[in-house]
């Protein structure tokens, strides 16, 4: 299960041990600077793996389309957290999560008070 932690100036996302070894990743950091929009999205578009795993709907690790670099961590299609991304080595982060409405409201709410 993925965590999401709210620092002072930064969004720490965490993956599990599993979502780890099929990504090749633990954690990654964002500057709320750097988000540019957060969202719940179907993913239906193919990527291009760069590393990680792909099995049919799930995918984990780092993968590329049309020039933009995206981290993905889901096993579904349907009603994943995607964060577009400036000036990061993501441009979007795909994240499968539970509440996924409510981490969507936290992150928003976070944006909101801390963009000025």
């Amino acid at each position: 299960m993925k965590t999401i932690l709210f620092e002072e100036n930064q969004l720490v996302i965490t993956l599990s041990s599993l979502e780890s070894v099929l990504g090749l990743k633990h954690k990654i950091e964002i500057p709320y600077n750097d988000i540019k929009e957060v969202s719940i999205e179907d993913i239906q578009q193919y990527l291009w793996k760069v590393y990680g795993t792909h099995m049919g709907p799930s995918k984990y690790g780092f993968f590329k389309k049309d020039g933009l670099n995206y981290f993905v961590a889901t096993s579904t299609n349907k009603g994943n957290l995607v964060l577009t991304l400036n000036n990061h080595k993501y441009d979007k982060i795909i994240l499968e999560m539970d509440h996924v409405a409510d981490v969507l409201q936290q992150i928003q709410n976070k944006l909101s008070t801390h963009i000025k």
